[in-house]
């Protein structure tokens, strides 16, 4: 048990956490990861000002996590990139505004943001209902397309789920994208619940991972 809480410490320090200077990079990152996600082509479906507008999208949630929660990247190049924050503190528009700089909510705005206020919405309702009790979030992660398949998604997600496991709690997620969820279920997450988002052609996946006293109870 030692030797395997060791490996977590050192596994977790080679991360970089990320701060507010280290936003609009990330961004970036991440927007190459996202362009094609299907809440942000409901949102842009125009597609050269989806290339623009996807790391705005990122930057939302970046700065949001990087005052309510944690982000992490790989390292210093960045090869991907993931948010995360409690259960108390979930993403909803007040906290939004709170944290991101107006400049990055006006721009998503002029270009047609708005569309993402109804399913933010509904999400923020459906986490809150399927959720009431102390847990974390992982709002977002991402790896761009050229460097998929080299382990960035696990050495971004490992030592945090591992330091969760270390606190008893549960971990959710929500997700747009059902090939996603296979991703997701390789790290011990289970779909709790799809549902169709009314009005948008959208569906949402939420997915929970339990808790480690739950884990061993369950066995």
């Amino acid at each position: 048990m030692k030797d395997e809480r060791s490996k977590m410490n050192a596994d977790a320090n080679d991360l970089i956490r990320l701060n507010r200077s280290l936003v609009k990079p990330a961004a970036e990152v991440l927007g190459q990861a996202f362009r094609d996600y299907p809440l942000v082509e409901y949102a842009f479906p125009d597609n050269s000002e989806r290339e623009k507008m996807a790391p705005l999208f990122c930057q939302c949630i970046l700065y949001y996590a990087v005052r309510y929660g944690e982000v992490y990247a790989t390292s210093s190049r960045m090869e991907g990139v993931a948010a995360w924050a409690t259960g108390d503190t979930p993403m909803n528009f007040w906290r939004t505004i709170r944290s991101v700089p107006l400049s990055v909510v006006a721009g998503i705005g002029r270009a047609g943001g708005s569309r993402l206020r109804h399913p933010g919405y509904f999400e923020e309702a459906m986490h809150r209902r399927l959720t009431p009790f102390k847990h974390w979030i992982l709002l977002m992660i991402g790896v761009p397309p050229q460097v998929h398949g080299k382990g960035y998604a696990s050495k971004l997600m490992s030592p945090m789920l591992a330091r969760i496991d270390e606190q008893g709690l549960p971990c959710y997620l929500s997700t747009h994208e059902e090939k996603n969820t296979r991703l997701y279920e390789h790290f011990g997450f289970r779909v709790i619940e799809k549902s169709d988002i009314p009005r948008t052609g959208l569906t949402i996946w939420a997915m929970l991972r339990d808790s480690r006293q739950a884990w061993e109870q369950g066995g």
